[in-house]
């Protein structure tokens, strides 16, 4: 004995036809507009050069970013004492 498949009978009985495709767009719920949403947000995969470029400023930046931070508070504070002593030392 085999079953029988369920219908779906209250799905469309409002509309007489089927919507358009330009009206599925519209509606921003509807499955074809989240897909054509995701598909322009996507990713694109970047070229040879636009990686290289990158990767070269983000070395430019890293090496940028070493120069400008000082080496921390303590280094600061000897570099400042060491400075003193210099000075003390020339006016004597």
């Amino acid at each position: 004995m085999s079953r029988s498949k369920k219908k779906r009978t209250g799905l469309m009985t409002i509309l007489d036809r089927k919507p358009s495709k330009s009206e599925f767009l519209e509606d921003p719920e509807s499955k074809e507009s989240r897909k054509k949403k995701a598909m322009a947000e996507k990713k694109k995969p970047k070229s040879i050069y636009q990686k290289e470029r990158t990767q070269l400023k983000d070395k430019v930046a890293a090496a940028a970013n070493l120069v400008q931070t000082p080496n921390g508070r303590l280094a600061a504070k000897i570099k400042a004492i060491s400075a003193k002593k210099q000075k003390d030392t020339a006016e004597s």
